[in-house]
């Protein structure tokens, strides 16, 4: 019985030191100005612009890359945001010099929602492309200008890698998929709550209200007004109370049209250490253009 007792702790602790070190890796996946600022130098580190090529060219980070959110993302079957097809996501990674282990720092504008959820949609598509640890600066180029930490306008190039990505199909989820862990996975709706509930229409979408089941966690929260992300024990008490604390259940997260569902599962994946999170790509966008896809329509005062 002791024994038992014994093998009993040893595992808990196993599993509880497997979650608080899964991002005790040299660097976590939200890096300060600080840290940046002392790394700018180290060859590991690999900046990337993804703004407007036009904020680019005006200043950008020393040794910062410029690829803008629009290589990272494609319309496909009138779906207006989906993951490049993988000879054109392949041929950007390689062109731009990243290789699998590339500590990769995003950096984007933080003015907006969507300016916010473009660095976690292109976290999502370099994870996808087994490149293993991408990272965004928190706050962005904005909060590195608020610094005054030194800026440039030389245009930056790198050569190309000769990376082979290792497509990672555990991150992703299709309209099939996830009728079939209805009830079983974890869904979460991370639009606003009047979208969740179907008080409010969205002209993206032919019907109103959200998938059976499915919880709602919308997107705002990852993020705090001045365009950083949440302190992670404010995020970990919003996803314990919405998905639970097992870190090994599977979580789909969808949202409009896959892009600002990126935020939770950056926050849920990256920060928080679950270790099964997808995103249904075509999100609510492709649901509700199937008739034969249930929807709660309305949920009155819940």
């Amino acid at each position: 019985m002791k024994r038992h007792i014994i093998w009993f702790f040893v595992i808990v602790f196993i599993i509880t030191e497997s979650v608080a070190t899964c991002m005790d890796d040299t660097i976590g996946p939200v890096v300060s100005t600080e840290w940046l600022q002392k790394n700018l130098d180290n060859p590991s580190v690999f900046v990337l612009d993804i703004r407007k090529v036009e904020d680019y060219k005006e200043g950008h980070i020393p040794g910062a890359l410029s690829l803008t959110y629009a290589a990272w993302r494609t319309m496909e079957n009138n779906l207006s945001c989906q993951l490049p097809y993988k000879d054109e996501l392949s041929d950007t990674i390689c062109s731009s010099g990243i290789n699998a282990d590339t500590y990769v720092v995003i950096v984007g504008n933080t003015d907006t929602e969507r300016q916010l959820t473009n660095a976690t949609r292109v976290a999502w598509t370099l994870k996808y492309a087994g490149v293993k640890r991408p990272a965004i600066l928190d706050g962005g180029y904005k909060k590195w200008l608020s610094k005054n930490y030194p800026v440039t306008t030389d245009w930056v190039k790198r050569p190309k890698s000769n990376y082979k990505c290792k497509w990672n199909e555990n991150v992703i989820a299709n309209k099939e998929h996830v009728r079939a862990r209805l009830g079983t996975a974890v869904i979460v709706d991370t639009r606003p709550e009047r979208l969740y509930k179907g008080e409010a229409s969205d002209p993206m979408l032919k019907r109103k209200g959200h998938i059976p089941g499915a919880v709602n966690l919308p997107y705002s929260l990852v993020f705090k007004k001045d365009g950083t992300f949440e302190n992670t024990e404010k995020l970990k008490s919003l996803a314990s109370k919405a998905v639970g604390d097992a870190r090994n259940r599977e979580i789909i997260v969808l949202c409009c049209n896959g892009q600002f569902a990126s935020s939770w599962w950056f926050a849920l994946s990256e920060m928080l250490c679950y270790r099964d999170v997808k995103i249904y790509d075509g999100s609510m966008e492709e649901w509700c253009r199937d008739e034969k896809a249930p929807l709660v329509e309305s949920t009155g005062d819940k």
